[in-house]
């Protein structure tokens, strides 16, 4: 084997259509009907002739070559059916073009996130809806932006939704060192997350339960209408609200209640009302999360009626179908087969006049 060969087959292989390789089973089915075929047959022959008749009947008959045939035979009959798998062999980098929208999703990683009025608790149920979200936004370039005092940009825009969905699974309420809950840099950092001077095509998702005690979001939010972003909010949380538990990391025990100054406990109210005034302020909507998926449905349902453009995103790898070389050694095998005679050619003498 040469040395690109080596490389080759030294690379991971995956299938196209890997169910379909249970056909493979039909490989030693067709060599027990050879066996017993070719068995009868030879049952058969002796019957009618001996060994010795049957030299002279058919000079240069070789059983051996009746082996290689059916080794020839089933070896490409092999191939074939490795084929239809189609076996693939490394990959190749590609441009990635979609129609879609820029989809940022904003979420609130304060401490007031640890409410459990939602299960486990809300920053908890956040992560879930956020997963789901990018899983129906696929086809749409997707982007993360975690909020607390601060804001950062988790995962820059891409098409790549399971990158998306990687970089969520490790936010927490540590993830912005900076207390806090402040929907104003939020918004503005996710309205600069487009990076985009084209005033279409930007869709913000802010996942929050609405207690922004600093900065002015509605203003902010205005802004970001201006440059041509639509903002849809979801509220985590319940109107009833609940206080804000400390649990050991490692165990999952409730160790304290989140305290104020005053030594008083933390208590925590979703705030519909500045979720919606922000959603207003853009032409956008309010969706309130209920544990299920029904928002969600809904949100995707209304972005996927919003204008679209192409677009292009980071290079992925696409997987180089190898079938072609498997179904090329099948015919080169079953050439052979049909080629090779039962019997070897006698050289006779000529024995006429001249």
């Amino acid at each position: 084997m040469t040395a690109g060969a080596g490389a080759l087959f030294a690379m991971s292989m995956s299938f196209g259509e890997p169910r379909l390789l249970f056909l493979l089973w039909l490989l030693p089915l067709a060599l027990l009907v050879a066996l017993f075929g070719g068995r009868a047959r030879a049952r058969a022959r002796g019957r009618l002739v001996d060994a010795a008749l049957l030299a002279r009947l058919v000079p240069g008959f070789a059983p051996a070559r009746l082996r290689w045939k059916l080794l020839l035979f089933l070896a490409g009959f092999g191939f074939v059916l490795f084929a239809i798998g189609r076996p693939q062999i490394g990959s190749n980098l590609q441009e990635v073009k979609r129609r879609g929208l820029d989809v940022v999703v904003a979420l609130d990683t304060s401490k007031s996130m640890l409410a459990e009025d939602l299960r486990p608790n809300r920053i908890g149920a956040a992560k879930r809806e956020v997963e789901d979200l990018f899983r129906l936004l696929r086809g749409n370039r997707l982007g993360l932006v975690t909020f607390a005092g601060e804001s950062i940009t988790s995962c820059p825009l891409t098409l790549d939704a399971s990158a998306a969905t990687l970089f969520l699974d490790g936010v927490g309420v540590n993830a912005v060192p900076v207390p806090g809950t402040n929907l104003e840099k939020a918004i503005r950092r996710g309205a600069a997350a487009f990076g985009s001077s084209e005033r279409r095509f930007k869709v913000l998702v802010l996942i929050t339960d609405g207690e922004g005690h600093e900065g002015d979001a509605l203003a902010a939010a205005k802004e970001a209408a201006k440059e041509g972003v639509v903002i849809f909010t979801i509220g985590i949380g319940t109107p009833e609200g609940s206080t804000v538990g400390l649990r050991d990391p490692d165990s999952g025990a409730l160790q304290e209640n989140l305290r104020d100054r005053q030594g008083r406990p933390v208590f925590s109210r979703l705030d519909r009302n500045a979720l919606q005034k922000v959603a207003a302020a853009t032409g956008g909507a309010y969706y309130e999360s209920s544990g299920g998926n029904l928002e969600l449905d809904h949100l995707q349902q209304t972005i996927s009626q919003m204008e679209t453009r192409e677009m292009t995103g980071r290079q992925a790898r696409k997987p180089i179908e190898r079938y072609p070389l498997f179904v090329g050694f099948a015919l080169l095998l079953l050439a052979l087969e049909f080629a090779l005679a039962e019997g070897r050619k006698e050289e006779t003498a000529w024995s006429g006049r001249f």
